[in-house]
C-alpha cells in the first residue's frame, strides 16, 4: 500500500505539474469539472446509493452549470445555475413518492454534496484566474501535500494522543502538528523557489492555515465515510483510494487560499 502511494505520486504529480503550467484556461477549468463529476459520483456513491441512476446524472450534470459559471466574468451566470439546480432539487423532492422526512433528507444531501465537493473544487478555478493563478495552485497543492506527507510519517513514528478517536482512530496530535509544520515548510520552500512575489510572512501563514484546514478536510471526509460504513471513497488511485480520499485536504484548502490572496491583495 505504502508502495502504491509513491508510485502513484511519482506518476501523477508530474503530469499534474505540467497540465498546471501550461494548459489554456479553458481546459483547465473543463479538468476541474471532470474531478468535480468523479468526485460527486464518489459521494453520491457514499450517502446516497439508494438513488436512481437517472437522478444522479442530472444532478451531477446540474452541478457542473455552477461550477462552469467560475469561469465567466458575469457574475449572474452562477446565479442562474445555482437557481437551476435548486429548482430541480426542490421540484425532484415534490414529485417524488417517498416520505417527506426522506426527501428532504435526499435533497439536503445532494445540496451538501454540491457545496463540499462542486464549490469548493471550483475555487482552483478562480486561483487559476489570478494573473499568477498556475503558481497559485502549485503552491496550494505543494503545501497541502506536503503536510500530507509529514502527518504520515510523524504519525507514524511518534503518535501517541489520538486526535479525534470517535471520527478517525488513526490520526494522532503528533501527525497534526506535524502536518502543520509540513505544509509550511513546503509552502516556504515552494516560494524561495519558484514564487518570489508572495512575501515570505504571508507564506508561512498560508503554509499554516493549510496544515490546520486541510487536516480538518480529512476529518470531515471520515465523517462521511463513516456514515457511509467505508474504508475508502472509492478505487480511483491505487494505494490512495478514491479521488476524495486523495483531495479531502485540497477541497478545504483551496477556498481558503483563494479568499486569503484576494483579501490581502496578493493575487493582483
Amino acid at each position: 500500500m505504502h508502495l502504491k502511494r509513491w508510485i502513484s505520486g511519482l506518476v501523477l504529480a508530474p503530469v499534474l505539474i505540467l497540465f498546471t503550467l501550461y494548459a489554456p484556461p479553458w481546459l483547465f477549468a473543463l479538468f476541474i469539472l471532470a474531478l468535480i463529476f468523479i468526485g460527486l459520483g464518489e459521494f453520491h456513491a457514499l450517502l446516497l446509493p439508494e438513488i436512481p441512476s437517472r437522478d444522479k446524472i442530472a444532478v451531477l450534470l446540474l452541478s457542473l452549470l455552477p461550477s462552469l459559471a467560475y469561469y465567466s466574468p458575469e457574475p449572474r451566470c452562477f446565479h442562474a445555475a445555482l437557481a437551476l439546480l435548486l429548482l430541480f432539487l426542490f421540484i425532484r423532492a415534490l414529485s417524488s413518492p417517498d416520505p417527506f422526512a426522506a426527501r428532504v433528507e435526499r435533497a439536503g444531501k445532494q445540496l451538501l454534496g454540491f457545496l463540499y465537493v462542486a464549490i469548493f473544487l471550483a475555487h482552483f478555478i478562480l486561483l487559476r484566474k489570478f494573473p499568477s493563478g498556475p503558481l497559485w495552485v502549485l503552491f496550494t497543492l505543494a503545501a497541502v501535500f506536503s503536510g500530507d506527507t509529514a502527518a504520515f510519517y510523524v504519525g507514524r513514528a511518534y503518535g501517541r494522543k489520538k486526535l479525534a478517536p470517535a471520527i478517525s482512530p488513526g490520526k494522532t496530535v503528533e501527525g497534526f502538528c506535524g502536518a502543520v509544520a509540513g505544509s509550511a515548510a513546503g509552502a516556504l520552500l515552494f516560494k524561495a523557489l519558484f514564487f518570489a512575489q508572495i512575501p515570505y510572512p504571508h507564506a508561512l501563514v498560508l503554509g499554516l492555515g493549510v496544515g490546520v484546514i486541510g487536516q480538518l478536510g480529512d476529518l470531515w471526509e471520515s465523517i462521511l465515510k463513516r456514515t457511509a460504513r467505508a474504508k475508502d471513497s472509492g478505487t480511483l488511485i491505487p494505494g490512495h483510494g478514491g479521488l476524495l480520499d486523495r483531495i479531502d485536504a485540497v477541497l478545504f484548502a483551496g477556498p481558503f487560499v483563494y479568499y486569503y490572496a484576494w483579501i490581502m491583495g496578493l493575487g493582483n
